[in-house]
């Protein structure tokens, strides 16, 4: 379980930040979301994850990156970012799952 705590605050932190970057105005984007996508697949490092479950745990916090930037971008204004909060927990989730279920396979052998 500390390895799944780790891997998942890493994570959650790198995507907290790149958020933050991509909010901004004239931020550029696509140095943001590749780095989200580098560290986010090297974060399943020590587990059993072949190229699938690499790519989808980096898919998914590139996800995430991008829906947190949206939801931090239309906060405060008059339409209710529902969506996309909603799309974010999805993912988040999503992501945890996966996470989870490599760090498990990983304390198993």
């Amino acid at each position: 379980m500390p390895g799944f705590l780790l891997r998942t605050c890493l994570l959650l932190a790198v995507e907290a930040g790149a958020a933050l970057l991509l909010s901004e105005a004239g931020a550029p984007w696509i140095p943001v979301l590749l780095a989200v996508f580098v560290i986010g697949s090297a974060v399943p490092h020590g587990t059993q994850a072949e190229f699938t479950a690499r790519f989808l745990v980096a898919l998914t916090a590139v996800g995430v990156a991008r829906l947190g930037a949206t939801v931090r971008e239309q906060y405060g204004e008059p339409a209710e970012p529902l969506a996309a909060g909603a799309g974010l927990a999805a993912l988040l989730l999503l992501q945890s799952v996966i996470l989870l279920r490599l760090s498990r396979g990983a304390s198993r052998r």
